[in-house]
Parts: structure tokens; sequence; C-alpha cells
């Protein structure tokens, strides 16, 4: 019984401490879109909207859905990103988005 017990405990620690974190990261990880050039994002899918966020390539960004919006380069679609804590549009043509992403 006290083996059991102990497996239990070391199970609990390892999960305490982060060590069975690995699949969480690799879920919160696939919903990063990545920043391809400096770009700013919208407080709607226009950049005749009110700016949010100045992002450098490389940045990476939460990606939550897409929409259509304001149509640039022969592109419509707009990806709601969140920075910070604030979400915001960036256009098609900035961001290299993960597979799978939803259509809001």
């Amino acid at each position: 019984m006290s083996k059991v017990i102990a497996i239990a405990a070391l199970s609990t620690a390892g999960v305490l401490t982060g060590l069975g974190a690995g699949t969480a990261e690799a879920a919160v990880e696939s919903d990063k879109g990545t920043i391809k050039a400096f770009a700013t994002t919208y407080t709607s899918p226009s950049n005749k909207s009110v700016p949010v966020h100045h992002l450098q390539a490389g940045t990476e960004v939460d990606t939550l859905c897409f929409r259509e919006g304001q149509l640039l380069n022969g592109n419509p679609l707009w990806f709601i990103v969140n920075v910070d804590g604030q979400s915001a549009y960036v256009h098609r043509d900035l961001i290299a988005p993960p597979a799978g992403v939803p259509h809001c």
C-alpha cells in the first residue's frame, strides 16, 4: 500500500512542479501565430480603424479566429489575435497562422 501512496505522491509532485505540463504547453503553442513583417493591429478588420499594437516580425501571438474585412492585396481575411491580454485584428498577409484556426 505504501508503494501506491508513494507513486501517487510523485505523480502529483510532477504535475505541481510542471514536469507533467508538456502536453498543456503543446496545446498552448498550437494556437500561436507568427507575425511575418512589421504589423499594426486594429480594433476592427480594417486599416482605417484605430491602431492597437505595433508588432515586430517574429512576434508570436495567440491566434483566436479569422473573419472577412477590408480587402487588402486581394485578400479579405483578418485574424483576431491576443497580445498581452488585448485582442485586435491583423491582416492575413502579415501573419503565419497556426493550422486549424476557426472562422469567427
